[in-house]
């Protein structure tokens, strides 16, 4: 037979004594905002960030990419366009 755990009769709920609230811990917001601030100004000057002729050259070759991609969908968004009113809607 089965060792049963605890004093509840079979089939019924067991309900959990209510716990109290702790009270709150650590800074309050004003202090965890600063400490917060703090921490990305510092991870900040630890960034390697681009020279100013490397961040141009990135951003030539995105918009020069863009253009392209662009023109590329654009051709096919024509050609698909002009089929479907060519063959499926009729002259």
């Amino acid at each position: 037979m089965a060792r049963r755990i605890t004093d509840a009769k079979p089939g019924r709920l067991l309900q959990r004594a209510a716990r109290p609230l702790a009270p709150r811990q650590g800074p309050a917001l004003w202090g965890r905002s600063t400490r917060y601030l703090r921490e990305v100004r510092t991870e900040l000057t630890r960034v390697d960030w681009p020279s100013r002729k490397e961040l141009i050259g990135s951003t030539l070759v995105v918009v020069v990419v863009l253009v392209a991609l662009s023109l590329y969908l654009g051709a096919w968004d024509y050609l698909f366009t002009f089929g479907v009113k060519r063959w499926l809607v009729g002259p």
